[in-house]
């Protein structure tokens, strides 16, 4: 099992702190993602809400719009982006915490959401085994990260790809797989189910020379989006789950 360096996730993502938070979709793309959270799991069962790896906030905040009666934190390892988070969403609850040793109890959490975080692992098998945890019996997580089979992913991301840098990404990013969700988060008593969609505009990139070519990847994404092949090339890889 190869550990996370956390120490390279949190000198990352402290500047978001200076920087103006990280906020990588535009609302089109966050209502997409959430769309297919609200079309799986009831909201009048969802009590109370961690969004692991929540950043700067953004998806925390949109989330709380979607679900207004459940209480929601939401957690990240980097003091920087929970600084801000309290500073921009001063109505919600921001804390500090390393998602694979979470300070919540057994069996007493209705939902959690993976704000694009399990690919910043190189293994989460940690992750997943906290999720067992502290999900109640008939509990949810919901996730979404890059799909590995996807071209301009691939071609951006992928340590194969000739085109491949590593700038404005951490040392654990990866580019994840259906197979590998199912069968990680299935290891420890989780029903789970995967889709792959694209059509989710990308307003950010921390790499600002790949960042002036984010319009023509998401013109790209969108066509992408209105054909067959978006089931198994699309950009995202969505992962519910239900403790069993």
């Amino acid at each position: 099992m190869t550990a996370q360096n956390k120490k390279a996730e949190v000198t990352f993502f402290d500047k978001f702190d200076i920087e103006g938070g990280y906020d990588a979709f535009d609302d089109s793309g966050y209502y997409k993602i959430l769309s297919r959270l609200k079309k799986k799991f009831k909201s009048s069962d969802i009590k109370n809400v961690i969004d692991m790896g929540c950043g700067s906030g953004a998806f925390t905040a949109r989330l709380a719009k979607e679900l207004p009666k459940s209480e929601i934190i939401g957690l990240d390892i980097s003091k920087g982006c929970i600084k801000r988070a309290k500073q921009d969403y001063s109505n919600l609850k921001f804390e500090v915490g390393d998602i694979e040793k979470t300070r919540f109890p057994s069996a007493s959490v209705d939902l959690i959401c993976y704000s694009g975080i399990l690919h910043h692992f190189p293994d989460f098998s940690k992750v997943a085994k906290e999720a067992s945890r502290i999900l109640k019996p008939g509990g949810h997580f919901f996730s979404y990260d890059p799909n590995k089979y996807n071209p301009a992913f691939w071609l951006y991301r992928s340590p194969s790809s000739p085109f491949s840098t590593r700038v404005g990404i951490t040392e654990n990013e990866r580019l994840l797989t259906t197979s590998e969700i199912e069968k990680v988060f299935g290891g420890f008593d989780f029903n789970v189910e995967t889709e792959i969609i694209s059509g989710i505009n990308m307003k950010y990139l921390e790499n600002k020379k790949a960042e002036v070519l984010l319009s023509i990847y998401n013109i790209f994404d969108h066509i992408l989006a209105a054909t067959p092949l978006a089931s198994i090339i699309g950009a995202w890889i969505i992962g519910f789950g239900t403790k069993k």
